[in-house]
């Protein structure tokens, strides 16, 4: 592989990783704001999810519960 071609693949794994994080915050926020959570702490959740690619959707899934009791 030459220099360019790797430039490319980084170019389109961290576009990969962008797009992920970016689902993984709107997929959480959405989530939430449907189960009664306001504007506001959706909106923190999502931001919490999709900054932390991995660690905050497991964390929205396996502790909502705990957070949400209405």
């Amino acid at each position: 592989m030459t220099e360019h071609d790797l430039k490319i693949l980084a170019v389109f794994f961290n576009g990969a990783i962008i797009i992920a994080m970016v689902a993984s915050g709107i997929w959480v926020g959405l989530d939430a704001y449907r189960n009664g959570r306001n504007r506001a702490e959706a909106i923190m959740w999502g931001l919490f999810a999709g900054w932390f690619l991995v660690v905050g959707p497991i964390f929205y899934v396996f502790f909502k519960k705990r957070f949400y009791k209405s």
